[in-house]
């Protein structure tokens, strides 16, 4: 019986999609066209308040679930893939000036 259900399940397990969303991408160019408004105070500003969130104890680089906030940033909470492009994009605006 074992066999049978196993079968089953291989044959019917749901396939993946052939292209999976890149939510890194996404969040990439979204901070980049957001951060690129910026002047360089608050670039630093932003750098130095998402630091603790990032290295707070069960941070998740989750890719929807907005379970972070970072103080002055804006309103609304994000997720942990998210801020990890916002870190990306901050720390090339710091390295290319």
């Amino acid at each position: 019986m074992k066999s049978v259900r196993n079968f089953f399940r291989r044959v019917f397990q749901p396939r993946p999609a052939p292209n999976p969303p890149r939510v890194e991408f996404s969040y990439t160019i979204y901070w980049t066209k957001q951060v690129r408004g910026w002047d360089a105070a608050r670039r630093a500003a932003i750098a130095e308040a998402l630091r603790p969130v990032l290295t707070q104890p069960g941070f998740e680089a989750n890719a929807y679930a907005r379970r972070y906030s970072v103080p002055g940033l804006d309103a609304q909470a994000h997720s942990g893939a998210s801020l990890l492009a916002l870190k990306k994009v901050l720390e090339a605006f710091q390295r290319d000036g």
